[in-house]
């Protein structure tokens, strides 16, 4: 299995993970993450941006010639409907802090890409 293959197989499984921790329900025992809190933040809202958070990098990985800008456009839109299908789901809530949390972890995935592109092309120069 070649490099790409493996890394298009990474972002599938990421997408379909994503998918499902959206759609299913979740249980009310144990624990709840609404009553955890890390730097004066809920842990389910960190926990929204860090599920978010590897969406660009693996995309722009698999996908290298597309654009930063329309890679984070896609990731945008499918953290947007990740929180926005919650709003169907009668075992669902709505939030839009988790939304605006889906979309920091967004960001800060095209961040991370962004900081690492200008580093990737000083490397190919150097070797040419």
């Amino acid at each position: 299995m070649s490099r790409v293959n493996i890394v298009r197989f990474l972002l599938f499984v990421y997408l379909v993970v994503v998918l499902v921790v959206t759609i299913i329900p979740t249980g009310s025992s144990g624990k709840s993450l609404n009553n955890i809190t890390v730097l004066s933040l809920r842990a389910d809202y960190l926990i929204h941006a860090l599920i978010f958070l590897p969406l660009v990098p693996l995309w722009k990985v698999t996908f290298p010639r597309h654009r930063l800008w329309w890679v984070m456009l896609i990731g945008f839109v499918i953290a947007a409907l990740a929180e926005i299908s919650h709003y169907y789901l009668p075992y669902r809530a709505y939030n839009v802090n988790d939304l605006l949390f889906n979309m920091l972890g967004v960001l800060l995935g095209g961040l991370a890409v962004f900081l690492m592109i200008p580093h990737q092309n000083k490397q190919f120069k150097n070797k040419v």
